[in-house]
C-alpha cells in the first residue's frame, strides 16, 4: 500500500506490487516498525556492514585496512546494548554512508546516502530491506527524505550542474 508524506512514497518493502522503488536516489531510509529497537538489528548488522564495506571498497584508504572491522565491533557493541550506533560515516567524497540518525519519531531508523542521486543507494536499500524481511524484522522503506540543499561540487569546483563562470570579485 502506498502512502504519501511530503510527496515521498512510503512502502512496506522491495516487492510491493503497488509501488516500485525509484531508479536513483540520494538516500534510502529503513524505519523499523512496531516495538523494534536497535537490539533487533544486532543479528543482521554484520551482513549490512559487509555490504556497505563492499560498496566502499574502491574508496577505502590503504592506510586504514582494519577500520571496517573496528567500526563493525563498535557498532555491534552499541546495538547489543540497545544504543544508537555510529554507522559507517567515512569522509570519502563519493563513498556510501550508513547513518543512524537520532530517532525523531521514537522508532529506530537508518539510511544509506551518497552525495548524488545514484542506483547504488536504491540497490543496497532494497537488498537490506529483503534481508530484514527474511529475518522477520518489520520495517518500511522510504527514499530521499533528507532535507538536502543543492548538490555541492568537490572543494574548489563549482556546484554540480552550475553553468557559467565563477563570480568576479570587485
Amino acid at each position: 500500500m502506498s502512502h504519501e508524506r511530503g510527496g515521498t512514497p512510503i512502502y512496506d518493502g522491495p516487492f510491493n506490487p503497488d509501488v516500485t522503488p525509484p531508479v536513483k536516489a540520494r538516500s534510502g531510509h529503513i524505519l523499523l516498525e512496531g516495538r523494534r529497537s536497535y537490539k533487533d538489528l544486532s543479528r543482521v548488522y554484520p551482513e549490512i556492514h559487509r555490504k556497505v564495506v563492499e560498496v566502499n571498497r574502491p574508496f577505502t584508504k590503504e592506510s586504514e585496512p582494519l577500520m571496517p572491522e573496528v567500526l563493525l565491533e563498535e557498532n555491534l557493541r552499541d546495538l547489543k546494548a540497545d544504543r544508537k550506533p555510529g554507522g559507517y560515516n567515512r569522509q570519502d567524497a563519493f563513498g556510501l554512508r550508513l547513518i543512524f540518525p537520532i530517532p525523531g519519531e521514537g522508532r529506530p531508523e537508518f539510511y544509506f546516502s551518497k552525495p548524488a542521486r545514484c542506483q547504488e543507494v536504491v540497490q543496497i536499500t532494497e537488498q537490506v530491506s529483503l534481508l530484514l524481511k527474511r529475518r522477520g524484522i518489520r520495517h518500511t522503506v522510504e527514499y530521499d527524505r533528507l532535507q538536502l540543499g543543492v548538490p555541492r561540487g568537490l572543494p574548489g569546483m563549482p556546484p554540480m550542474g552550475a553553468a557559467g563562470t565563477p563570480p568576479s570579485i570587485s
